[in-house]
């Protein structure tokens, strides 16, 4: 015989309550956490990457040794607001209103208050996700803003799908990413470019490779260590 909960039984007012958080935590999608190695010269360092998906979009936190970045976006690529903290002297936001971006905190110890124009093209941040979600779309092209964490400065940007390339993985396997390259926008496009490759099946980011400074800077190399 089928029996019930006696009405003044507490279960009758918790299990409710936790069939519903049953719910939510196989409804949610888990997060993904992944750890790279960045390599520059002789220098290298490992960090944490990681895409919470939530109800209104998705949001990537990166900490790298003492520096944490943390951005949200749309789920398909388009960063919405960006967050650097590198202590003790930098705390600095920024946020898209329209066709600018509005700066406010501490960079390098100094205030900062500003407004930067810029166009109606998307605003990509965290690369290692939004030229992901490029892929994804099977885009072949795209031209959008980035900020420069160093200096602040905002760049137009432009990327091109690159077709697949085999690429050694951390372990000295060889495997097939799908290649995007990026360089400036416009006339400056020949001074400098990088490349970024992603997993086929999942996109996931796997292995990025430019040089950050003047000719003779050592090229630095980022690199997919667990999955």
């Amino acid at each position: 015989m089928k029996r019930s909960l006696p009405d003044h039984s507490p279960l009758r007012g918790i299990l409710p309550l936790f069939l519903a958080l049953l719910l939510i935590a196989v409804a949610s999608p888990a997060s993904q956490v992944f750890r790279y190695r960045e390599q520059t010269g002789n220098e290298s360092i490992t960090f944490s990457w990681r895409a919470d998906r939530e109800q209104d979009g998705v949001t990537v936190t990166q900490h790298q040794g003492d520096e944490v970045f943390s951005s949200v976006n749309t789920t398909d690529g388009t960063t919405l607001s960006w967050h650097y903290v590198h202590q003790p002297d930098t705390d600095i936001r920024a946020e898209r209103q329209g066709d600018s971006l509005r700066f406010i905190g501490r960079f390098a110890g100094k205030p900062v208050d500003r407004t930067q124009a810029i166009d109606s093209r998307p605003w990509c941040q965290p690369l290692s996700f939004c030229l992901q979600r490029l892929v994804a779309r099977e885009q072949q092209t795209a031209s959008f803003w980035t900020i420069r964490p160093d200096t602040l400065e905002v760049l137009a940007m432009q990327a091109e799908k690159g077709g697949s390339e085999q690429i050694a993985t951390e372990n000295g396997d060889v495997q097939t990413a799908n290649k995007v390259v990026i360089r400036l926008d416009g006339l400056l496009s020949a001074l400098w470019q990088a490349e970024y490759w992603f997993r086929p099946g999942d996109d996931l980011f796997l292995h990025y490779r430019g040089t950050h400074g003047p000719p003779g800077t050592a090229e630095t190399r980022i690199c997919l260590i667990s999955p």
